[in-house]
């Protein structure tokens, strides 16, 4: 089982963590659905979870156990209260900024779970 933490204040270093994270899970065939999964994710937690505040930590989280992989991301907000992710997109909203990060995580993964301040992904790593 490998796991690793990394802790994000702001975005400026989330493309070396997303690239170290790959390399760690040795799942460079993945590596466009990881870099997508990853970089929405920790988007979100920092444009919505800590309102752009780059003072405020970012918790990505993994689990591996040779098969699948599990992300946590946390963030500082309030929680999560309502949210819909679309099963599909309409072409006017392809380029909308509401719900399409999530769209496409629940589409490039396995399962996700929406927690208070905490997104959980799974996604299947068959290498």
């Amino acid at each position: 089982m490998k796991n690793n933490e990394f802790i994000l204040y702001g975005l400026s270093e989330y493309k070396q963590i997303i690239d170290k994270v790959i390399s760690d899970l040795n799942a460079s065939q993945y590596d466009f659905d990881i870099k997508l999964i990853l970089t929405e994710a920790l988007t979100n937690a920092f444009k919505h979870g800590n309102n752009m505040k780059a003072d405020k930590p970012i918790y990505l989280r993994y689990a591996y156990d040779n098969s699948n992989v599990k992300f946590e991301i946390q963030d500082c907000g309030n929680g999560l209260k309502n949210v819909i992710i679309n099963e599909n997109l309409d072409e006017e909203d392809i380029l909308n900024d509401q719900g399409r990060g999530l769209f496409l995580i629940k589409n490039l993964s396995d399962n996700i779970e929406l927690k208070p301040n905490t997104l959980i992904i799974e996604k299947s790593l068959v290498i």
